[in-house]
């Protein structure tokens, strides 16, 4: 459930530059407002359209600032009665569709409008008085004199002298039907509070039987557990039109609404900035190093990093060259090079890999490229000839391919030149063969 507050007027005053003070129309509806604060009125003086429509507002009050009021809309709430406008002199519109004004309260509603002399368009449609009352439309034309349309419909001559004829009656028929309704509210007014005291006492013992089943449970005796109070849950839900049914209606909007803004606030990524990721480098380069001191040495990528081990360019070295994003904080990579094996934790995943050859940890050295952040480490061989025959073989199996490529693509262009020339030498025996046909067609004619 939601009140007025200055934060929620300058929300909606976005249109008048976040101004409240200057403000002449504000929209506050489906807000799930319970009530109309002074912050209203002590706020926005000069507000001509008010806009609370679909809330469940009980009262109308604090509006006695708003002089300049011309339009208020306050249907679909949970009104009883119509005041609070005696200084709206302006108002030329007044909007109580669906409310639950009664015949009981309708009297002091209309005494309030009396003096309204610019309220020209009444809506009351949908309210208890105008839906039980045969004689309410009469009524309200006869009382309201300005009043020139009513729920939507013109007001003619004809139907205000029609109304004013049966107005005597008609009061007196009212003053009968609020005396009977007055009746009828007190006993439900009665019933109200004794389901209220009913529906206390069924929680106060479910939940003396929760303590007991808690109890006993942890004493391992057996509860039986009685439903006849969920049974009476069911038979007790409200239903009908009614301002409580609203109100829990509302309500249970309302926590669905804080679970659902709780989810999706849950679902967001959260934002991290250089400290967290600080942090869980650590927390990650502490845990890689642990298992390692373990003797858990497996070669793992989870970064799915791209890297090349190098023996070649630089002999009785092993240099091993990892693609790392150029933007990467080097304070966000952890090198760690053992005699068999390297492990490099990159922003919290770790990257472990068995060496070709033994190095001389003590002197590996680390360098980034500023133009493509790669990561360079070089570590000198323990025995500058190990793996040395691997590699002499893999540089004759590299170059054999290499003259294998070479010498297929020389097959390849000789075939496409002596296909070339194929064809050239098919086009020329054809351009013979028709000059020949056209020389013997000549001679033929001569």
């Amino acid at each position: 459930m939601a009140t007025i507050t200055r934060e929620l007027l300058r929300k909606r005053s976005e249109h008048n530059e976040c101004m409240i003070s200057t403000m002449e129309e504000l929209t506050l509806h489906q807000e799930e407002l319970t009530g109309i604060s002074p912050v209203l009125g002590q706020s926005c003086r000069d507000l001509k359209i008010l806009l609370l429509q679909n809330n469940i507002i009980p009262r109308m009050e604090n509006l006695h600032h708003l002089k300049s009021l011309e339009y208020l809309n306050l249907a679909l709430n949970n009104i009883r009665r119509i005041e609070g406008l005696e200084r709206a002199e302006f108002l030329n519109k007044l909007d109580l569709t669906i409310n639950f004004i009664d015949v009981d309260d309708l009297e002091t509603s209309i005494d309030n409008l009396v003096d309204r002399q610019h309220l020209a368009d009444l809506y009351m449609m949908g309210n208890p008085c105008e839906q039980d009352w045969p004689g309410f439309k009469s009524y309200v034309i006869a009382r309201l004199p300005q009043v020139k349309q009513l729920d939507g419909t013109e007001v003619t001559r004809a139907m205000r002298i029609s109304a004013l004829q049966q107005l005597p009656a008609l009061v007196a028929e009212l003053r009968v039907l609020a005396e009977e309704r007055r009746g009828r509210r007190s006993v439900e007014e009665r019933e109200k509070e004794e389901e209220r005291a009913r529906k206390e006492e069924k929680a106060r013992r479910k939940a003396a039987r929760a303590e007991a089943m808690e109890e006993g449970g942890a004493d391992g005796a057996v509860v039986v557990e009685d439903v006849s109070d969920s049974e009476e849950e069911d038979e007790d839900e409200l239903t009908g039109h009614t301002p409580e049914v609203r109100e829990e209606i509302y309500r249970e909007m309302a926590e669905e609404k804080l679970e659902k803004d709780k989810r999706e606030k849950e679902n967001q990524p959260k934002w991290r900035g250089e400290k967290e990721f600080e942090a869980e480098q650590k927390a990650s380069v502490e845990k890689a190093r642990e298992r390692e001191e373990r003797g858990q040495i497996r070669q793992c990528n989870e970064g799915k990093w791209r890297f090349r081990f190098d023996e070649e360019s630089k002999p009785g070295y092993v240099l091993l060259d990892l693609s790392v994003q150029k933007h990467l904080s080097s304070s966000l990579i952890d090198v760690d090079v053992h005699p068999s094996y390297i492990s490099i934790v990159i922003k919290s995943k770790v990257l472990r890999l068995i060496l070709p050859a033994d190095v001389e940890s003590s002197t590996a050295k680390a360098e980034r490229s500023k133009t493509t952040g790669h990561l360079l480490v070089t570590m000198k061989k323990v025995d500058e000839n190990e793996n040395m025959v691997a590699l002499r073989a893999a540089r004759k199996a590299r170059e054999a391919e290499e003259r294998e490529e070479g010498r297929r693509r020389e097959e390849e262009s000789r075939r496409r030149e002596g296909a070339k020339l194929g064809a050239q030498m098919l086009e020329a025996v054809d351009l013979r063969i028709t000059r020949e046909g056209k020389k013997a067609g000549a001679g033929a004619e001569g």
